[in-house]
């Protein structure tokens, strides 16, 4: 028997239902608990996770104060505001905007620009 780099039994010609069945109860378990966290089992890298998406249209900023307009977005996927990073890019160009952000409960926030002609996407990870 032998056992690979993060716990998992490879049984071996020859080994035995003794040995072999127990490996087998181990690696299942190995696989239904593990959490691909890096703990427990081989991390994802953050490149091959896909982030989510969502448009922010010229046509939903409402004037705000002194040239500001603001947009109320729901936070995709039911997660949470504070559990999310959101980076925001021009639609047709993809030039990254540093907008700010105010939570407006748990699960929405609203987003600040100075030009209400912006289509924008906003990409959220967490």
């Amino acid at each position: 028997m032998i056992t690979l780099s993060y716990g998992v039994l490879l049984p071996q010609t020859g080994d035995r239902g003794s040995a072999w069945f127990p490996a087998i109860e181990t690696d299942l378990n190995y696989l239904n608990d593990h959490t691909h966290g890096g703990g427990v089992g081989a991390p994802i890298p953050a490149t091959n996770i896909l982030p989510v998406t969502q448009a922010v249209l010229a046509a939903g900023w409402v004037a705000y104060a002194d040239g500001i307009y603001r947009q109320l977005l729901t936070v995709p996927n039911g997660k949470n505001f504070a559990d999310v990073s959101i980076v925001f890019k021009d639609s047709t160009t993809y030039q990254p905007y540093f907008l700010g952000t105010e939570a407006a409960s748990a699960t929405s926030y609203y987003v600040y620009i100075n030009d209400s002609t912006k289509t924008l996407t906003a990409s959220y990870r967490s």
